[in-house]
């Protein structure tokens, strides 16, 4: 409770030190807010879906409310600055429901992969937007369905070998394929879901509905990619708003595109504390998994030596 109640507070402390811009958004975007949030909520739970399909392939099976629990914990935990108050969170949600730092650490990582891989995947038309105009952001969109089939199959080829290499077999673990193709299917249709929010907020603004689609879904993706690997940043603040205003740049005049980057930020802190409050209820009344399978149907154990789990993966 006290790491939880730190994380409410860094939240608190971000929104209020960027109270001007959030006024504004919410004085000019107020009435459409309630749907955004809508989409931003919608879009974390197919996120924690996605999170959760390489985590109970290598441990517990566990319900959807569950979840989106153990994953917004970690959201909540990126707002405080540095790494490590978001993996307190889950490592022991995570533990009290028998899933060992080793299962966490690697689906973890396996997961960072597909998430990046989709953003990079979805983000794909937004760069060539940029780089080369309309009509090569819609090339690069026809090529996006390829690279999600193609992906999978990457990270299968990834993780053995490197496997191969000693010091990292044994913190590594294989996963399926099929269960690869269901997460990086499911990240991709968050990203989209949740892009909508930052779409709807640039047609209310004066964007063309049409032409604001492919520099609002991707542009979201690749800024929310590129800000979560700046660690030194809780959650990419200020970062992840600075790209975004570049992406709406080609639709929207410079000062409605701060104002729209700026209501993004509310509604996914929004969504991201509401996810948790009801993941919480839920699971609280439900109970927690139990029993901790892999694929093949034996126990994974933890391993002494287990690597550290990476940084924060972005949260759509």
């Amino acid at each position: 409770m006290t790491v939880l109640a730190l994380c409410a507070g860094f939240l608190l402390r971000s929104l209020v030190r960027d109270r001007a811009a959030t006024g504004e958004a919410l004085g000019q975007l107020g009435p459409l807010f309630p749907l955004s949030l809508v989409l931003a909520v919608a879009g974390l739970w197919l996120t924690a879906l996605s999170w959760r399909e390489p985590l109970q392939a290598l441990s517990v099976p566990m319900r959807g409310t569950f979840a989106v629990r153990l994953f917004a914990a970690g959201a909540l935990g990126k707002y405080v600055p540095g790494v490590m108050w978001s993996i307190v969170l889950q490592t022991r949600l995570a533990a009290g429901s028998g899933i060992t730092v080793f299962q966490f650490t690697a689906a973890f990582g396996l997961y960072a992969a597909v998430s990046l891989g989709t953003g990079a995947a979805i983000g794909l038309p937004a760069l060539a937007g940029y780089g080369y105009g309309a009509g090569a952001a819609v090339v690069a969109a026809a090529l996006v369905p390829a690279a999600l089939v193609v992906l999978p199959r990457l990270l299968v080829v990834a993780v053995r070998l490197l496997r191969t290499v000693k010091a990292l077999d044994r913190r590594l673990a294989p996963v399926p394929s099929p269960v690869l193709r269901r997460a990086v299917w499911l990240c991709a249709l968050s990203w989209a879901v949740t892009g909508g929010h930052l779409w709807l907020f640039a047609v209310a603004l004066g964007a063309d509905p049409l032409g604001s689609l492919l520099p609002c879904v991707c542009g979201f993706a690749v800024a929310t990619s590129l800000s979560s690997l700046v660690v030194v940043v809780p959650d990419g603040l200020g970062v992840r708003e600075a790209l975004l205003a570049v992406s709406l740049a080609s639709v929207l005049p410079p000062a409605e595109a701060a104002v729209a980057a700026a209501a993004s930020r509310l509604a996914l802190a929004a969504a991201d504390v509401l996810a948790f409050g009801y993941g919480s209820l839920a699971a609280r009344r439900a109970g927690p998994p139990a029993g901790a399978a892999d694929p093949a149907g034996g126990r994974i154990t933890e391993h002494a030596s287990a690597a550290p789990v990476p940084p924060d993966i972005p949260s759509t």
